[in-house]
């Protein structure tokens, strides 16, 4: 292989969380082992744009609108949009004369690989779900490489091409940190970027039922800016202990702090709670694209990670009964975070970028 040094990337990626920190991720591997340039083209959004200048990345914005999930007149106009936005990723793309363009998934990355594709550069595509998205569907006819972070996703996508690297995630995810406390039980929830309004008064909910074990549990609680005052307001009024706040940049810290995880069923939180060997209490939003959220859950669900409690079935009552059952049970709880351990691929970015370099230089 010839030496990377020098090499110039593209990464497409944006709209959500999802898509930007494992393109984060992998864009970190290359700087830090190859001194690579790395450019984003994204949507821009504030928060995007916030998170990218914090990690200190370069970004441009690129014209994109979902297509899933929006009316017929919106579908439309997107449609009609689609060939401008191409034209423009186009001129960007050959302004920048990148030695390789990678797609994280999401409507950012459509115009941006068909442009690439247009010019001749190498395509690679990361599909963080169980079941693929629509771009990376589409896409996928032209990519060179195609990495899944589960196995199942090879069965939508042309064979040969496809390599299961797991899903990249921030290095402190894997990095030593304080060991956990015996005590208190702590129960973290978590319902991704924006908090969750159905687990946030769930949990509430199911307080009452667990006032006969205030001193032996311990809540760390993300409840999204909408509703971080009332959820603060709810741990207090039942005496219980807890720590709440909107968002924290220092998830992976939170979670070695946790003895068990409430959260939903994206991509990189799976990831996560592996890496750091951490069973949990799916509830899988319900109006993900395809569904995609249970899918992702099951694949835990199956290898003892983690229980599945749909959203429509997650009651106060239930989540209390389930922590009960884990202060009794801590057997069951040391055998579900062995079986979380187990999922983690720590090598995935590395992974990613080998595969990268390799069709650069082939």
């Amino acid at each position: 292989m010839q030496d990377p040094k020098g090499l110039r990337v593209v990464i497409a990626a944006g709209g959500t969380g999802g898509h930007l920190f494992p393109g984060i991720a992998v864009a970190q591997e290359f700087q830090e082992q190859h001194e690579a340039a790395v450019t984003f083209l994204t949507t821009p959004k504030a928060v995007t744009t916030q998170i990218l200048e914090r990690y200190g990345f370069a970004w441009e914005a690129v014209t994109a609108r979902a297509l899933k999930g929006q009316g017929i007149f919106s579908r439309g106009r997107t449609l009609l949009g689609l060939p401008g936005a191409v034209l423009a990723a186009r001129s960007r793309l050959k302004a920048l004369n990148p030695h390789l363009v990678l797609g994280m998934g999401g409507h950012a990355a459509g115009p941006v690989g068909l442009a690439a594709w247009l010019l001749g550069l190498p395509l690679v595509l990361h599909e963080q779900n169980v079941i693929p998205g629509a771009t990376n569907r589409y896409l996928a006819r032209f990519a060179g490489r195609i990495f899944v972070s589960f196995p199942a996703s090879g069965d939508f996508f042309p064979s040969g091409r496809c390599l299961w690297t797991g899903n990249p995630i921030r290095p402190e995810f894997f990095a030593p940190g304080e060991p956990r406390a015996d005590s208190p039980f702590t129960v973290m929830i978590t319902g991704g970027s924006q908090g969750a309004h159905h687990l946030n008064m769930e949990v509430l909910a199911g307080l009452p039922f667990l006032a006969g074990l205030k001193d032996r549990l311990h809540f760390l609680h993300l409840s999204g800016d909408a509703e971080q005052e009332a959820v603060a307001a709810g741990y207090q009024e039942h005496g219980f202990s807890a720590e709440v706040t909107a968002f924290t940049p220092e998830v992976a810290a939170w979670m070695r702090r946790a003895h068990l995880l409430v959260c939903r069923a994206g991509a990189s939180t799976l990831a996560e709670l592996t890496a750091l060997g951490r069973a949990a209490i799916l509830v899988p939003y319900p109006f993900a694209a395809n569904n995609h959220q249970e899918f992702n859950a099951r694949f835990l669900a199956e290898a003892g990670a983690g229980e599945i409690i749909l959203n429509k079935d997650f009651t106060g009552e239930i989540f209390a009964g389930k922590i009960n059952q884990f202060l009794t049970e801590p057997e069951h709880l040391a055998q579900m975070e062995a079986a979380s351990r187990k999922l983690a691929k720590p090598e995935a970015a590395r992974e990613i970028v080998e595969g990268c370099l390799e069709l650069v230089h082939t």
